[in-house]
């Protein structure tokens, strides 16, 4: 039972920095660039953004690994990494594993934005991409009310409202100052960036 408990503790430490992940992506990206202020709060939280996701995927490959490795319930490794085979509750970690291999693309295609992004076409295909990271949040908090079995319990309501009450005020700020958010191309906001042409 030890690492049963284990597990469903990590799959709510992957939920918890997944959201903060989210969360710090669209504040950022919401920032406006004319002020020097809200480019340094900008990069900070981008540090942070980008801190979150490692620790997502740390805490993500543990709730795995420990899932397999329990014997309390039955899934198996083609169970995980098969969507919808699991013998334990086969949708919700169906959409576990979705959460997760859409997870990985979005990782690798946020570490290697400096060369996706490197032209205008670039930046659009990799912020299309990125972008999927709302779906992937989506995926996690469904597979965690439909899998968890901790879901009846009163404090995980509270969770995952303040959750879902996160990602969805910093979409509404995100979009909200979408109007004065200018994107340019990663070359470009670098240039900018370096020779203090950001006002």
């Amino acid at each position: 039972m030890t690492l049963w408990y284990l597990a469903r503790a990590a799959g709510f430490a992957a939920l918890l920095a997944a959201t903060a992940s989210v969360t710090l992506g669209a504040l950022s990206s919401g920032a406006r660039a004319r002020d020097p202020q809200s480019v340094d709060r900008r990069i900070l939280r981008q540090l942070a953004h980008r801190s979150a996701a490692v620790v997502t995927l740390a805490m993500l490959a543990l709730h795995v690994v420990l899932l397999v490795l329990d014997s309390y319930v039955d899934v198996s490794v083609t169970g995980v990494l098969v969507p919808f085979t699991a013998g334990y509750r086969g949708f919700a970690l169906g959409l576990g594993t979705l959460a997760a291999y859409a997870l990985l693309v979005v990782a690798l295609t946020g570490a290697a934005r400096g060369r996706i992004a490197a032209s205008a076409r670039g930046a659009r295909t990799w912020r299309v991409v990125h972008l999927s990271a709302y779906a992937v949040w989506v995926l996690s908090m469904a597979h965690g009310l439909l899998a968890g079995s901790d879901t009846a319990s009163w404090w995980t309501w509270p969770l995952y409202g303040a959750c879902a009450l996160s990602v969805v005020v910093a979409s509404w700020i995100r979009v909200a100052a979408a109007d004065d958010h200018h994107v340019a191309p990663l070359p470009t906001a670098r240039r900018q960036l370096t020779s203090g042409g950001i006002r």
